[in-house]
């Protein structure tokens, strides 16, 4: 229609007169890289920004998170375009914070561009007279579900309950009137696309602690418990797991010793693991752990330890909205052509995106601007024009395509979404996770 293709033509002038701002931003985040729940300098970056195209944030929502909205004056549905601040922990990578090991390498500072150049755009005058309801820009912290020991001393302080961004925006009532979220996400690939995800694999996290008995390494081992022992068995015990999953499940299982002893002539009396468990539905992540349990508490018996089990709630098992990919690709084609398009198909990594997309319908979308593998040292962002500002135009294309002419096509969606969870049955989910058990092997 004529009057939605002005309205874009509007909020793209704004995007592209604000380009070079918008880019630079983008590399001051990837040139200072901060991980989940310390994300203070990045979130200050993103409030003089909005401040700067006369929005108003809120900050220090779930400690570093920014928020701000913009209304059209007409009823309709309320749209979350969303951004994650934080990065990773990979020292090995060029980039890397000198004093914490962090570093930008699943391309965070993009989502954090692209989402204040949908801001741009969409928070113009003209193009908001146009529209029917209500947009929230979201600066989110802690995706990377990393550090659990950290955050778990933020809950116990009080600070949070949950131990990601978008769980705690849910908790804090941030999303309550949300109806569609949207994010975009980086993806190294060769080629120049912006394409929907499908579905990713969920997880829980678990903080394991073997607890055995010191004694003298050298002159009277046989006095200890080995704790690094009974770890290492369990590690082995879960790898020879591997053979009883289903391949449809994708279950994905990966431990790390954190603690592995307090001196090498001491017998080790207390070794620390974390872990994930991975799998593409919550029947399938239940399975696994019911096996890894087993693991660890045999390992516990086989050398007379005692373990400590806790388990926090991770993600959710991810379902991207088709009929918000198929409405995201007309803007993808519009600005990038037929060759842009495509879909992401089932990926065993997890996102709260995920948990977004259990509530309501959601976007999920990979921009292709960037090489090296994820999360590791090779890394790097290679187009930023493409991860910030066209990313930025199809998300704020899909935007008012939601909300123009009334929003019909956005109610519609809405409409036909079948939520598999409310926000209330979200939380109890989540809660019913959280756990510790203590078993003695002894």
């Amino acid at each position: 229609m004529p009057e939605t293709e002005n309205t874009k033509s509007s909020a793209f002038a704004a995007i592209t007169a604000r380009a070079d701002s918008l880019i630079a931003l983008s590399k001051d985040i990837w040139n200072h890289p901060e991980p989940g729940f310390r994300e203070h300098r990045s979130a200050q970056l993103v409030s003089e920004f909005m401040r700067s195209v006369d929005l108003e944030p809120r900050e220090n929502v779930a400690i570093t998170g920014v928020v701000a909205r913009v209304e059209s004056g007409r009823p309709g549905p309320h749209v979350a375009v969303m951004g994650e601040l934080d990065s990773l922990i990979v020292p090995e990578h060029r980039n890397a914070d000198p004093g914490t090991g962090a570093a930008h390498v699943c391309g965070h500072c993009i989502q954090i561009g692209n989402m204040l150049a949908a801001a741009v755009g969409l928070s113009q005058p003209d193009v908001l007279k146009s529209l029917s309801g209500s947009i929230s820009f979201m600066a989110v912290p802690a995706e990377e579900y990393i550090e659990i020991e950290y955050r778990e001393e933020l809950r116990e302080s009080g600070q949070l309950e949950f131990l990601a961004g978008k769980q705690e925006f849910v908790r804090l009532g941030e999303l309550d009137d949300v109806d569609i979220s949207l994010m975009t996400h980086a993806s190294p690939t060769e080629e120049q696309s912006l394409k929907p995800g499908t579905s990713h694999n969920g997880m829980i996290a678990k903080t394991v602690r073997f607890v055995g008995r010191s004694a003298h390494a050298g002159g009277a081992p046989h006095l200890g418990i080995n704790a690094l022992n009974a770890a290492n068995l369990a590690m082995q015990g879960i790898a020879l797991l591997r053979e009883t999953f289903q391949d449809d499940d994708h279950v994905r299982i990966h431990p790390i010793i954190t603690r592995g002893g307090s001196a090498v002539s001491s017998v080790p009396a207390n070794v620390t693991m974390e872990m994930f468990i991975r799998a593409a539905s919550v029947g399938a992540i239940n399975d696994a752990e019911i096996k890894v349990e087993r693991a660890l508490k045999g390992a516990a018996m086989a050398i007379g330890a005692t373990v400590e089990i806790s388990t926090s709630p991770g993600y959710m098992p991810s379902l991207f909205d088709p009929a918000m990919s198929d409405l995201y690709d007309e803007s993808v084609v519009s600005l990038l052509g037929d060759s842009a398009t495509g879909r992401v198909p089932h990926r065993t990594s997890s996102t709260d995106m995920g948990d977004i997309s259990m509530m309501m319908p959601t976007l999920h979308s990979y921009v292709s601007g960037a090489s090296g593998r994820t999360h590791s040292n090779e890394f790097e962002i290679t187009n930023w024009n493409l991860d910030v500002i066209d990313a930025g135009k199809a998300l704020a294309s899909t935007v008012i395509d939601l909300l123009s002419n009334n929003a019909v096509r956005g109610r519609k969606i809405i409409e036909d979404f079948d939520t598999p969870l409310t926000i209330p049955e979200y939380l109890a989910t989540l809660r019913g996770f959280r756990r510790t058990e203590t078993w003695s092997g002894k």
